[in-house]
């Protein structure tokens, strides 16, 4: 039984026709944003035979099957599809074997990039010796020692292999004649392919010398990529890729490459103990969180220490800070996606890792022959441990946040390129804020809960055209809870409830240069809110508050329920002209909200609730333009128009206002992105946005029935954001990033523009990471932000109805500013090959230089002096985590 591969015309055909945007629609990659150049073929480098089928091999019979080879840019075959049958049995011998071969990676741009090929597997009848001789043997060592090396793979493509021994040692026996490609690799090797020839009457004994490789850093054998990109469209305008290797290796991330994203340009740094992502000057709650096309509320625990998402369970996660594609809408802010893994069919993997913040863990493996499922999980214990690195009573000030998480995912293949899914997960934060004072009057306490539980179904398909289509239905449930005091005055806020949504789409060309997609995204809330206290507490942003003054004399209950859904069906072209060099990518979105409230007005004695429905249609379109000027330089701009539904918590007929409709936004963006080296680069990106019809409070100290707030506010927010990066070359990355903004509301008609309260002017990172060789990677970070503007109190008055307790007086409405953050971290790691996996050992110390960054501003209960809560102290994060 001999196997041959296909010809190298079919192979090359495919692969210039398989360019970024089909490549996109077949694994759901990012498209870089230069033109792109095939300059490097895929090679294979290891063969697999084909189990012969017993049926077709009594009756004598060959055949040849051509498939189509999904190849990622680690040359791994991610899939494979039959387009040319030789029937059942021989099409599934093929696709057993084609699934495990390995290819040296095609390259695009000198860059390993993912590609499809064209194969064909031939089965051919041959007949077996009766005496089997060697007839191709020889000696692999290392070619600086010149010592044997033991347990290396030696390969005849087409053939077989064979392992040396501890001599560093191989034979083939009846290797037929003629010329054959051989492949030598092996743990820590550099692979290498020649090729020899075989003649008739005679032994080939040969002696290889090969050179050892870099160690690889942690977590390059992974898939992952993180990708920022702004805006979210089939070839991305703006985009970061940043791979496992690096993110990684990001001091201060302990290994969670979701992290890295908090580094990047665009994302300002939020105060220790949020947990809140803050994009291109849009509030927190603007920024919408979907894993696999289903809606989280976070993307951070509290104090934004850890993913709620298991980084090993990702494959890329995208921030588009604004400007995105018409296949996601909903919120006024920027857009996060994040894209599950495909699990691995080989064998049982998974690792276990603890630290000083939490312990995490995970298990996958194949339980059919078409079957996977992966579990993991993760508990905080920081609480805890902190005492044993720091005497402060940091806990009384910051909130040190208690959290879990776990995550189930089952994939079953219903046929080639078919399948169907099932992904399911749980978090939960809670944290407590304390500013303890020997008089009870003035204890000022928060407790905050925060709770999320998904489930969603996947349907996935790729057509033989290239075409796909997928159907995700998903639902679950969300419990916040807030709980402030002020003395023996609390003020509570729980919200309850189910949520619940649907994305279907098809993707697909029409014509050779077009990529269209035709979708719709539903979803749909239903919640139970409860509220009592204070009817100024928790504050709202734009509220002329300090950090622990007094709640007002005001206060009063609700209890009340609300429906809120979106049904928006979306339409996108992405056109390519010039020869692919100018991209034009419109699209339009019709989102339909319906937004209902159970009271139109509060309870008012035995009068029944009569409930208030509103409904708004929202045009949106999009647009993008991406232009490869030339190879080294490119330009992209975007603008659309995006709507946002009101919060479950805004709609309260005592504490809010059940009429409230959408908020809206328009956002534009421009820039460049100049190759300054093969592996250096430089991005700049201009941005800004305009809000109107916000939510706001009522001006009025008396407003009117059910009219607490009010949609009279606006908001804009512009800047600019650079990125130099060196990519990751000879165990060396890093980038520095820069974002100059500012962001600005205006509550009322009449009132003047202010600054945002998470407005920060310079947000500046710079890191770097190096593999120092034998397992040992060194890395550092620097971090500045400006602080967050915050209004003065510029005296005090003794308070008229509660003894002892002081009113203060503000001056302008956020005229200073918290200090600025400054801060650098280090890390550094030893990996170990084990022969059952690796095992990695870490030290991330943040806060290296202990400096006492200011997070907030308090007062004396007389408001004559401030001070600050300062953050974390240097804490070592120490870590270890095993592999296999």
């Amino acid at each position: 039984m001999r196997r041959r591969f296909a010809a190298a015309a079919l192979t090359a055909l495919a692969i210039l026709a398989a360019r970024p945007a089909s490549a996109q629609q077949g694994r759901n990659s990012q498209t870089p944003s230069e033109q792109h150049k095939l300059t490097k073929l895929p090679k294979l480098v290891h063969f697999v035979k084909a189990p012969y089928p017993e049926s077709e091999k009594k009756a004598r019979k060959t055949a040849s099957v051509t498939l189509v080879l999904a190849i990622d840019d680690k040359g791994n075959v991610e899939d494979a599809m039959v387009v040319k049958s030789a029937g059942r049995a021989f099409d599934d011998a093929a696709l057993q074997a084609v699934k495990q071969f390995r290819f040296s990676p095609a390259e695009i741009d000198n860059k390993p990039a993912p590609v499809k090929i064209t194969y064909r597997y031939e089965f051919v009848m041959k007949k077996e010796p009766k005496q089997p001789v060697v007839n191709y043997e020889g000696m692999v060592k290392n070619r600086f020692t010149k010592k044997p090396i033991p347990g290396v793979k030696v390969e005849i493509q087409g053939v077989g292999e064979a392992t040396t021994d501890a001599q560093g040692h191989f034979s083939f026996k009846e290797v037929p004649l003629g010329k054959h490609v051989i492949t030598i690799s092996g743990p820590g090797l550099t692979a290498v392919s020649t090729e020899e020839k075989l003649e008739k009457g005679k032994k080939l004994t040969v002696k290889y010398a090969l050179e050892p490789k870099e160690e690889a850093p942690p977590g390059e054998e992974s898939d992952l990529e993180i990708v920022v990109v702004a805006p979210k469209i089939q070839k991305e305008v703006v985009s970061t890729e940043i791979k496992t290797a690096e993110g990684r290796r990001v001091p201060g991330t302990q290994g969670d490459t979701l992290k890295v994203v908090q580094n990047l340009p665009g994302v300002a740094r939020s105060s220790f103990g949020s947990g809140q992502l803050v994009v291109w000057g849009a509030s927190p709650e603007d920024t919408r969180i979907y894993v696999d096309g289903m809606h989280i509320p976070l993307l951070y625990h509290g104090g934004g220490l850890r993913s709620t998402i298991n980084s090993d369970l990702v494959r890329a996660i995208k921030l588009s800070p604004g400007g995105y594609g018409a296949e996601y809408g909903g919120g006024l802010g920027g857009l996060v996606t994040i894209d599950t893994r495909a699990l691995r069919t080989d064998r049982v993997h998974g690792y276990a890792a603890a630290d000083l913040i939490d312990a995490s863990a995970m298990v996958e493996a194949p339980v059919a022959k078409h079957t996977r499922v992966a579990v993991a999980g993760r508990k905080s214990y920081l609480d805890r441990t902190l005492k044993l690195f720091t005497s402060k009573d940091v806990g009384d000030f910051i909130p040190i946040p208690s959290y879990y998480d776990a995550q189930l995912k089952i994939t079953h293949d219903l046929g080639q390129n078919e399948s169907v899914g099932v992904f399911g997960l749980v978090a939960r934060d809670s944290l407590t804020r304390r500013l303890d004072d020997p008089d009870p009057a003035q204890m000022k306490t928060q407790d905050t809960l925060t709770a999320f539980e998904r489930v969603e179904l996947s349907y996935k398909r790729e057509m033989k055209n290239g075409s796909s289509v997928f159907v995700t239905p998903w639902g679950g449930h969300d419990h916040f809870s807030t709980v402030s005091s002020f003395g023996g005055t609390p003020t509570q806020l729980d919200v309850r409830g189910n949520v619940y949504g649907l994305r279907t789409a098809w993707r697909g060309r029409a014509g050779k240069s077009n990529v269209v997609t035709l979708g719709l995204d539903v979803e749909a809330s239903r919640y139970s809110l409860e509220r009592k206290g204070s009817v100024t507490l928790p504050p709202r942003e734009g509220d002329i508050t300090v950090f622990g003054q007094p709640p007002g004399d005001q206060v009063n209950a609700d209890s009340w329920h609300t429906t809120i859904a979106n049904i928006a069906p979306y339409a996108q072209v992405d056109a390519g002209l010039l020869g692919d060099r100018l991209h034009v990518t419109p699209g339009l979105r019709i989102a339909s909200y319906v937004t209902g409230a159970s009271r139109q007005t509060p309870v008012k004695g035995e009068t029944p609730s009569v409930g208030i429905t509103n409904q708004d249609t929202a045009p949106e379109p999009r647009l993008a333009v991406r232009y490869q000027m030339v190879p080294r330089l490119g330009f992209k701009a975007a603008i659309g128009l995006y709507h946002q539904a009101p919060q479950p918590d805004d709609l309260s007929a005592v504490f809010g206002n059940p009429t409230l409709g959408v908020e809206k936004g328009v956002e534009m963006l421009g820039g460049t992105n100049f190759k300054l080296t093969q592996q250096l680069s430089l991005e700049e990106v201009v941005f800004y946005s305009k809000s109107s019809h916000l939510v706001t409070r009522s001006e009025s100290p008396t407003p009117k029935l059910a009219r607490a707030l009010v949609q009279e506010g606006q908001g804009r927010a512009y800047g600019i954001q650079l990125l130099l990066r060196e990519e990751l070359a000879k165990g060396f990355f890093g980038w520095v990033s820069y974002t100059l903004m500012r962001s600005e509301r205006k509550d009322h008609p009449d009132t003047g523009w202010r600054l945002f309260d998470y407005d920060q002017t310079h947000v500046l990172t710079v890191l770097a990471s190096y593999d120092l060789g034998a397992g040992f990677t060194v890395g550092g970070r620097f971090r500045y932000s400006t602080g967050f503007p915050r209004t003065p109190v510029v005296g005090s008055f003794p308070s008229a109805t509660r003894r002892d307790l002081y009113e203060p007086i503000f001056g302008a409405q956020n005229s200073i500013r918290i200090p600025a953050f400054v801060q650098a971290d280090a890390r550094v790691s030893k990996t170990f090959k084990l022969g059952w996996g690796k095992a990695e050992a870490y030290l991330d110390v943040q806060n290296v230089t202990n400096r006492g960054n200011p997070e907030e501003i308090v007062y004396d209960y007389r408001y004559r002096n401030r001070k600050y809560i300062t953050g974390l102290p240097i804490l070592p994060v120490a870590g270890a985590r095993l592999e296999w």
